[in-house]
């Protein structure tokens, strides 16, 4: 019943799970009975009152198991002080799942570490149900690590519990940025996509020069300088592949970040209509005054461009005229801030 956010961590599960299409939401109480029950039906899930509580865990899981639909292909399992997983993390979980047949358990992974919730198959129900209880469920799932399959994830909520105070605070931290990837998820990201340390440094680089960019800015445009930050860091985490911005939109947008996938899908080309300044101008400004790990400004990026497109009139054309918005950006951030583009990049990174 603890705050997550600004509703209980109960009513937080309940949520996740219910926005991603469960078929069936069950609830297992013990402690404090009637409390957790009314939260329950207050968010629409099905409680099951676990009569053995005080023997431990596994006797929840069992209570839990046991009030399973037979309708049921598969089922999650996850306790309460798991709260902040991702609905796009159950819903990518139920994917692979569907898609690779025979299988008995799909884990999360994040950063190498596997988090919760398991999504199991209805059939180990039975075995669960004869299970000694020896080393708890998790000691039943290593029997089938043939028949199991570990995602890696960018979602930090896998593994961020609350046994203790320390871990609780950190949670509701997260909690209050979820709609944004933590440092750790950004590099979870990056992992997945497999981005070079190079591209990295890269990104780092736009991050800084996004930040100040913001700074400078300040309440002037409406921008989210935390949301600029992650966008920056990750727009080119899809670099090695064809359309890299188009893929890393929707890898974003796959995993529960569309407003980060939004500012990363236009980092190269802005919409005609795009204002001068936005989100999206001002990542796109940060891109094309930033060649490698180096902030070069927009003369010296023309130079770059002209010698490197220059057998290929079209595509020099095509960069002419990206730079050519840049400049306007640049210009109107100029107008807006009272500070000069040129010597923001400088202190940037001299």
């Amino acid at each position: 019943m603890l705050d997550i956010g600004g509703r209980s961590a109960l009513a937080t599960v309940i949520s996740s799970m219910s926005e991603s299409d469960m078929e069936e939401i069950i609830v297992v109480t013990g402690y404090h009975r009637e409390e957790v029950e009314k939260e329950t039906l207050r968010y629409g899930a099905r409680p099951v009152f676990n009569e053995s509580c005080e023997s431990g865990m596994f006797s929840s899981v069992l209570a839990g198991v046991s009030a399973i639909s037979e309708k049921i292909g598969a089922f999650f399992l996850l306790p309460v002080d798991v709260p902040m997983v991702r609905p796009s993390t159950l819903q990518n979980l139920k994917s692979f799942f569907s898609h690779n047949k025979g299988l008995d358990v799909v884990f999360p992974s994040f950063l190498g570490k596997r988090g919760h919730p398991p999504l199991i198959s209805s059939g180990l129900v039975p075995e669960i149900l004869q299970w000694d209880g020896n080393g708890g469920l998790r000691g039943l799932l290593s029997l089938h690590e043939e028949k199991a399959l570990t995602v890696d994830t960018p979602d930090e909520g896998i593994v961020a519990e609350m046994n203790t105070p320390e871990e609780y605070s950190l949670l509701k931290i997260l909690a209050l940025n979820n709609g944004v990837p933590s440092e750790k998820e950004c590099l979870a990201l990056w992992e997945i996509m497999a981005t070079p340390e190079v591209v990295r440094n890269h990104c780092r680089t736009v991050a800084k020069v996004v930040d100040s960019l913001s700074d400078h800015l300040k309440d002037r445009v409406p921008v989210d300088p935390p949301l600029l930050r992650m966008a920056a860091l990750l727009h080119d985490m899809a670099r090695s592949y064809p359309d890299h911005a188009v893929k890393a939109a929707l890898q974003l947008d796959s995993w529960g970040f569309s407003p980060i996938a939004d500012l990363v899908r236009f980092h190269m080309e802005l919409p005609e209509e795009e204002p001068l300044l936005s989100g999206r101008s001002l990542l796109f400004l940060a891109d094309k005054v930033t060649t490698g790990n180096r902030v070069t400004g927009l003369d010296k990026k023309y130079e770059l461009m002209e010698h490197k497109f220059r057998p290929d009139p079209a595509a020099l054309e095509s960069a002419q005229k990206r730079l050519c918005r840049a400049r306007e950006t640049g210009l109107a951030f100029e107008k807006a801030s009272g500070a000069s583009l040129g010597d923001v990049l400088r202190k940037t990174h001299p």
